[in-house]
């Protein structure tokens, strides 16, 4: 069996080693270099507590400050697998165990929608791993297509080098309200120093007029006295909405391509590293009932986040942690994980009674 996939992100090469090993024929094509033009705050968090990698550069995080009219101080347990870690050199990494699994990674090739017909004569699968706005989306529902390009959320992020030791196991977030979005500082470890973080701000709805994200964020940044010189800015947008179908013929749809982003905050690497896993084993058994499982499971869990982002809107963000924390669900416990399942389920039990 001959496999194609398009872009080598956590999922085209997670999915390109599950293949691998299980003997598959399988080439990779990344437009560029592998680890190269990455947007990210390369925050990790293993939502399903399924993955089991090794992070370079891996940060644990044992405490999230989150502000809005105040300071709320969240500590996360050992348990909950919260890091920060080089992504850049995680790719490579996999990238290498691909190779060393027989599969052919081609760096340099940009793969266009023109070039995707002959593709699909040459491979018994194509896996679309592209990231957002897939190269194969105008194979799909136009009207899905349409609906997964209105709930992208802009971002802008800049990568910060200086002494961050201060935030040696510390993410720190400032809400927004009016839209609801936050700003974000993820410190990270660079040869074993914590010198570097990934300062950025997201929005996470268009219910009202957007405010000019560049300026927002300047003044945040100026409020938090962090000063900006030559570093380079990133931008990009978060796809918080999945295609419904994400199969079609040939092609199959995994991580950002499909959509598979938390609509409450835009991570998506855990997401999209068991997307390209669970295609693998779908192709491997000869069944995508695997697949649709898994699928299942993410829109159970961004149902109840899409709720959270609902009431955050309605309420404002103070209203909802002041009554979290007087509920209880910000307590020190190994039992009491923030942003899993059943810290959500729990949180909401909380939040109507």
């Amino acid at each position: 069996m001959k496999i194609g996939i398009i872009g080598a992100g956590p999922a085209g090469l997670t999915a390109a080693i599950e293949l691998g090993k299980a003997n598959k024929q399988v080439y990779i094509f990344e437009k560029g270099r592998v680890g190269e033009n990455i947007i990210c705050a390369e925050g990790f968090f293993d939502y399903f507590s399924e993955i089991h990698v090794e992070l370079p550069e891996k940060l644990q995080i044992r405490k999230l400050i989150v502000q809005d009219d105040k300071n709320y101080e969240i500590p996360l347990p050992k348990t909950g697998k919260f890091y920060t870690f080089d992504r850049k050199k995680w790719q490579l990494n996999l990238a290498d165990k691909a190779i060393f699994h027989g599969v052919k990674v081609i760096e340099n090739t940009k793969i266009d929608k023109k070039d995707i017909n002959s593709l699909m004569k040459d491979f018994d699968y194509l896996i679309d791993a592209s990231g957002v706005k897939g190269v194969t989306h105008s194979f799909f529902p136009k009207e899905e297509v349409k609906i997964y390009r209105k709930y992208l959320m802009p971002t802008i992020q800049y990568k910060i080098k200086k002494d961050f030791s201060i935030y040696k196991d510390t993410i720190k977030v400032i809400l927004l309200n009016d839209p609801p979005g936050y700003f974000w500082l993820f410190p990270r470890k660079s040869n074993g120093f914590i010198n570097l973080a990934n300062v950025g701000l997201g929005l996470l709805s268009k219910k009202n007029q957007l405010p000019n994200l560049k300026s927002v964020f300047s003044q945040i940044l100026a409020k938090e006295n962090i000063q900006i010189t030559d570093e380079k800015i990133m931008s990009g947008p978060i796809p918080t909405k999945r295609i419904r179908h994400y199969k079609h013929k040939k092609i199959i749809l995994s991580g950002d391509a499909l959509g598979l982003c938390s609509p409450l905050h835009g991570g998506g690497i855990d997401t999209a590293y068991l997307s390209g896993f669970y295609i693998a084993k779908s192709i491997e058994k000869e069944d995508f009932i695997i697949y649709e499982k898994f699928l299942k499971s993410v829109d159970l869990r961004f149902f109840i986040e899409r709720v959270f982002l609902i009431l955050w809107e309605k309420f404002g963000s103070h209203r909802i942690l002041s009554r979290l924390k007087n509920k209880g669900l910000f307590k020190d416990s190994p039992d009491n994980i923030p942003l899993t399942k059943n810290w959500y389920i729990k949180a909401l039990l909380r939040l109507v009674t």
